[in-house]
């Protein structure tokens, strides 16, 4: 599985350049998305009084599935959940201090950024360079294989 992480400031374009790599890198395989939610009234209404009354799980459906459960999870348990799902991109909106390879969305300083890019200059030609700097990503390797270490490496 190859991770690529879209950071920026807020009202940058972040979501905007996630659901165009999504949209490209769907036609080379299963695409799956993890966004940085901190803070998101996930747990208030309706899904916070079936938490107070005891559930540990509480499961949404309509025109999707959506799963909210008690436990707090990391970014590594969530890229873990992704590649038992079999998806082959994973594309992640947020965590910039994370070790993961970037594209970054403002004028901001981050490790591992690869590309920097501004919401006016997103066209299908920039769409398509950063869909190709994606597909020559290596893969993910989650942090038990390797010593407690998540490594990232693009290929050369």
């Amino acid at each position: 599985m190859k991770v690529i992480s879209v950071v920026g400031t807020k009202k940058t374009g972040k979501t905007t350049l996630v659901t165009a790599l999504v949209r490209s890198l769907s036609k080379h395989g299963r695409v799956g998305t993890i966004k940085n939610m901190a803070g998101h009234p996930v747990d208030r209404g309706d899904t916070r009084r079936h938490f107070d009354a005891g559930a540990d799980v509480v499961i949404g459906l309509g025109e999707a599935r959506l799963k909210v459960t008690r436990e707090r999870g990391d970014l590594d348990s969530a890229l873990a959940e992704l590649l038992a799902e079999g998806v082959d991109y994973a594309v992640v909106e947020g965590f910039k201090h994370s070790g993961l390879p970037k594209f970054v969305m403002a004028n901001i300083e981050v490790p591992n950024t690869l590309r920097k890019v501004m919401l006016p200059e997103l066209d299908e030609e920039m769409v398509e360079e950063l869909e190709e700097i994606v597909l020559g990503l290596e893969d993910y390797r989650p942090r038990s294989q390797d010593q407690g270490k998540t490594i990232f490496y693009q290929k050369t």
